[in-house]
């Protein structure tokens, strides 16, 4: 009788710690679904990319031709067709790295751009770039608010290609003032 005892206790005691740890896997796993499904929701694709509603400007004749020569442009440029299909890497580097790119960036810009309204653009440019990269640095991020960032970002460098067009429309009308 003792023995049942013992056997019946050692039972019951086995079952308890298998369910006291099938219960904890359960539960953590549950946590990682939790995790992955909240990250998934603010992950944005090519598709969320392509529904987001703004007038994209591209470069004119005349642009393109005095662009050319501005790598540090040719490079953002394809950082933002990358953007487009949904990778937020080089947005999400480190903010000297970004620094750099933009320091660089109004460095070299040719002499034929380098006015003030294609200038303040390029702030704007940079200023929505430092804050996608904000935005998208933040743990279980809404994905509104991170396709919001990247809206202001697309417009920003739309807006500095047509300011860039803007500019040589102006300058190859000849327009003659009276005496």
């Amino acid at each position: 009788m003792c023995k049942l005892k013992i056997v019946n206790l050692f039972l019951l005691s086995s079952l308890i710690l298998f369910l006291n740890f099938s219960c904890k896997k359960t539960s953590q796993t549950s946590e990682e679904i939790l995790n992955e499904i909240s990250s998934e929701k603010s992950k944005v694709s090519a598709k969320d990319i392509d529904q987001i509603k703004y007038t994209e400007f591209a470069l004119s004749n005349l642009s393109e031709k005095s662009t050319q020569d501005w790598l540090k442009f040719k490079e953002l440029q394809e950082e933002i067709d990358i953007l487009k299909k949904g990778d937020l890497s080089f947005f999400e580097d480190d903010k000297t790295i970004l620094q750099s790119f933009f320091k660089d960036l109004k460095v070299e810009i040719p002499e034929s751009l380098n006015i003030p309204s294609i200038l303040v653009r390029l702030s704007v440019l940079e200023t929505t770039v430092f804050k996608l990269k904000s935005t998208s640095n933040i743990n279980n991020v809404n994905k509104e608010i991170l396709l919001n960032a990247i809206k202001e970002v697309l417009v920003a460098n739309s807006n500095v290609i047509l300011q860039m067009n803007k500019k040589f429309e102006k300058d190859s009308q000849n327009i003659e003032k009276p005496n």
